[in-house]
Order: C-alpha cells, then structure tokens, then sequence
C-alpha cells in the first residue's frame, strides 16, 4: 500500500535500523534537517542511497527559505531572509533569484521539493518562530515576491509548498513549544490571510497546513491541522486548492500534546491532509504504517480517505517528475556556489545601508559560514 507519512532521519548517515525502515516500510518522503548535512557530497550521497534501497524512492524535502531557516548554511552561506526582499530595490527580480540559487543547488542535490515560500502576511509584530521569514505585511506584496520565488524554485527543477495555511502571521505564540491563536473571523482572514494561498496555490501544487487555531470560527484550542473545517473546508471550498496538503510536523508540542502517534495521524488525515509528517522519531514509523492499513482495512471511510490522499500524492510525484525533467542539475556544487555568490553580493547591492541581521541560533552558538551554525530540528520550519 503506498504511504502518507514523511519521515525525519537521526543523522548524516543512515542507520541500520533506517535502512531496514527504507527498504521495507518506504515512507511517502524524508524530510531534511541540518543534523543530516555535513557537506554537498555528503547529503547528496546520502540521498542517493536512500532512494536506491526503495522500490518507489520517497520524495525528498527540506525547509530552505535563506535566512533564520536555512539548512543549507553549511553549503551556501549568506542566503538573505524573505523579508529582506522588500527592503531594497528590485525586490520580486531578487526574489525570484533566490528561488532559482536555492532551487539550483537542491537540484544538485537530489531533492525534489522545497518547503517554502511562507505566504503568512505579517501583523504589527512577527510571531515568535516567524522573524524575518515573511515577504509582506500586505497580501499583493507577498503574492509578488512569494510567486517569484515560487516561480525561481520551479524554473530550476524543483517543486514548491507554501505554508503555513491558513496563515499564522497575526499568531500568539510559536506552535513548536505549543498553541499559537490566530484572534480573527473567517471573513478576516478570507480577505486578507487566505488571498496569497487562493491566487498562488494550485500554481504551487502543494500547501503545508499550521498548527495554528482560530476561535472566532474553529473549536479554541483544535489546531488546523486536526481541523477538518479548516484543512478540507477552507482549504478546497473557500481557498479552491485542489493539490497536495502536507501536515507541518506532527511533533510540535501544539500538536503532538494532544494524543498518541496513532491517533493524531488518524485525526490528521481525516481532517484532509494528505502528506502527514513526523520529523524525529522515526523508529515509530512501521507501526504508525501498520496502524493505517489496519484501519483502512475494516473502515470504509478511513480507507476511502487514505485513497484519495494517494492519489493527490501521485499526482504530486508527477508534478515533480515534471519539473526536474525541464531543468537539469548544474556541472557540479561548485557552480551553485558561483551563481549563489553572484546573488548574495548583487542582492546586497539593492539594499540601503542595514545592520546585518544574525538569527538566534547563530547569536547563540557559531558564525553563520560554511562547516559553522548548528544543526537539527532547532532550525524550525
């Protein structure tokens, strides 16, 4: 039966215990962290090996927005926020750069989808988790400089997800340490959240559904991704998507509180996603696979769900085949990093004078350079 869950690995070599899971209980996809990388030939080996244990290769992902979520910044150092963009002049075309350097280097890579843009639109202040990840604090701002991104990514062979639905620009709190609330009507966010997932969507094919919770119009503290009046309701009738629908990681605390693996993966793919990912603890994959099949088996609803989030999944897959046939890898990583060094210098050139912004983790531990910075889940999505 094929799969729905998107899985994280322990390190920057497969263990066997993972490559046993590979070969025998495939994963729709794995999802990348800086725990995994150490260097281009590296990673790009170790996806290789991954795919060659799997009878249908999972597809790859990875968070990489540049920035304070930047996985790559041991490979590609000085990658610009999202936010940096508008701040300067000639911000969709260096937009649209970032997308294409970005897209390049996971070509080489072997990685089919990014996990960006984000097209939260940001309140007065940014939520925790959010800082400088945004493109806009209005919907036309970020539907320009995200498309072009978007576009950026796909021109070179690589799908995009934009995230995080229905948008947690206005949230509380940061939802990996537990409930963020979004405190607006659905008319509210219909008017102004949603726009960027309704015009950009079905172009990107893939939409990452929050954690967030929404009182005003949703139960108070069922976060979206639990929702089925959000992650089917107002996902396909109000915002007309009809692609992929991703889960954000299962193990963030605003979700992960709320009930057993099983359970919440049950409660997730009946609510309407499609892809549901747990990012850490990948011994739990076999069961969580036995545990769906064994459900869909003597449940005809579950089963009918998981089949149509099958074939979204499919579907998806295709798309990504597509994109990757259009836009070979680059000669080698050393001309991803020519091109991604003509970009940082050129973006740097659009902006007025600024203080350079330094993420937390980098304030914290190393400078951001290459072999530097930290890796694993506290590079959030």
């Amino acid at each position: 039966m094929p799969d729905l869950l998107g899985i994280g690995i322990t390190g920057k070599s497969l263990t066997d215990l993972e490559r046993r899971i590979v070969r025998d209980s495939t994963p729709y996809a794995v999802v990348l962290f800086g725990r995994n990388i150490d260097g281009a030939g590296q990673l790009r080996e170790l996806v290789a090996e991954v795919k060659s244990l799997a009878k249908v290769p999972p597809l790859f992902m990875i968070d990489e927005e540049g920035g304070r979520v930047d996985r790559l910044r041991r490979l590609v150092p000085g990658l610009p926020s999202a936010e940096a963009f508008a701040e300067g002049e000639r911000a969709a075309e260096m937009a649209a750069w970032s997308g294409r350097v970005i897209g390049t280097a996971l070509r080489w890579l072997d990685v089919e989808l990014d996990l960006a843009p984000v097209v939260d639109i940001r309140g007065a202040e940014s939520p925790k988790g959010l800082e400088r990840r945004t493109f806009g604090d209005d919907a036309e701002t970020v539907i320009e400089l995200a498309g072009a991104f978007m576009r950026g990514l796909h021109a070179a062979g690589v799908a995009s997800c934009l995230k995080h639905f229905p948008g947690i620009g206005t949230g509380s709190a940061d939802p990996h340490y537990g409930a963020t609330v979004i405190d607006v009507s659905l008319d509210e966010l219909a008017r102004r959240d949603l726009v960027p997932f309704a015009r950009l969507g079905n172009e990107a094919r893939a939409i990452m559904i929050g954690h967030g919770t929404y009182p005003r119009f949703d139960q108070r503290d069922l976060p979206a991704s639990l929702s089925r009046r959000i992650a089917h309701d107002v996902l396909r009738d109000v915002a007309g998507f009809d692609g992929l629908a991703v889960s954000d990681d299962m193990e963030m605390h605003a979700v992960s509180d709320l009930g057993s693996y099983e359970s919440i993966t049950d409660r997730a793919l009946l609510a309407g996603n499609d892809v549901i990912l747990f990012c850490s603890h990948v011994e739990r994959v076999p069961d969580l696979q036995a545990h769906v099949r064994e459900r869909a088996a003597r449940d005809a609803a579950y089963g009918a769900r998981l089949a149509e989030a099958t074939a979204r999944g499919e579907a998806f897959r295709s798309h990504c085949e597509r994109l990757r046939a259009a836009a070979p890898p680059a000669a080698s990583f050393d001309d991803v990093i020519d091109e991604a060094a003509r970009f940082v210098d050129e973006v740097e050139k659009t902006r007025p004078p600024h203080e350079v912004y330094v993420p937390d983790v980098d304030r914290r531990k190393n400078p951001r350079k290459p072999k530097g910075g930290r890796t694993g889940r506290e590079e959030w999505t």
